[in-house]
């Protein structure tokens, strides 16, 4: 396993946070979103690893291991790492696939205190529809009215068959490699807030299957136990946070978050 440790202000530290891999990236994260925060939890008494997934950057694959087993076996040394330098308990943050492993990770690994989500999983409810709908609506108008502020132009190009198949496939950035049946994720929420595990899920505007803010707590339907999750909604991020007003937010979020609930 390869990966890269960011020592604490305080060298016995006894809080670790794990970072995982952003889909197929190596441990730097998309646009070197990992080390800016490792940098920033410098002053804090959090030691950070930045892990390479077997199979992704510079860890070999586990050719004999399935994907979620190899998931469990890289986070099993991964912590024995840490806890060789003083960690007693970990956070686990991952974005997008990488949230997903996290989830999976704390779901049977009980010396996981706590969870960072970015764009992790969520089912989209009836109000997540309405609200689609609604935008969806609105954009044909706005195009509708810019059409017909336009003057007709003299011809018009037929539009290539693999342009009209494209279109309107919302639903293609969903796709995932990921076998879903190998764990129920809701389940997975509801039983690692029942443990206790704080939660900080962490949603984009541009992530397509959550759009409006507390989808997640509806979703979840957690009552009680949803004091352990804090859900926040970045409506006007990207994916991987490239400018840099929302990335610093981002980056303090996280900060902030830990300093409050772990006491760093």
């Amino acid at each position: 396993m390869f990966g890269i440790r960011t020592e604490a202000a305080d060298a016995g530290a006894s809080l670790g946070l794990i970072v995982l891999n952003a889909g197929m990236l190596p441990n730097v994260g998309p646009f070197r979103l990992h080390p800016e925060l490792s940098l920033a939890l410098g002053d804090t008494n959090v030691c950070v690893l930045r892990l390479d997934q077997s199979g992704k950057g510079e860890s070999p694959m586990r050719a004999d291991l399935s994907p979620a087993d190899a998931v469990l076996l890289d986070y099993d040394e991964a912590f024995a790492h840490l806890a060789a330098h003083g960690v007693r308990e970990t956070v686990v943050m991952g974005l997008c696939s990488g949230a997903v492993d996290a989830l999976r990770i704390a779901a049977v690994r009980k010396n996981v205190s706590g969870l960072v989500l970015l764009d992790g999983y969520v089912e989209r409810t009836s109000r997540w529809r309405a609200v689609h709908l609604r935008k969806r609506l609105r954009a044909g108008l706005a195009r509708a009215r810019r059409f017909l502020a336009m003057r007709p132009p003299e011809a018009q190009h037929e539009r290539s068959a693999e342009q009209r198949a494209g279109e309107g496939n919302d639903d293609a950035i969903l796709a995932d490699s990921r076998d879903w049946k190998l764990l129920d994720l809701r389940a997975s929420y509801l039983d690692v807030l029942e443990r206790d595990v704080k939660i900080l899920s962490i949603f984009s505007g541009s992530f397509y299957p959550y759009n409006y803010a507390g989808q997640l707590q509806e979703f979840l339907s957690a009552g009680p136990m949803s004091a352990g999750l804090r859900e926040v909604f970045f409506d006007d991020a990207d994916h991987t946070y490239t400018v840099v007003t929302h990335r610093r937010q981002l980056i303090a979020l996280i900060r902030g978050w830990l300093k409050e609930v772990f006491d760093v």
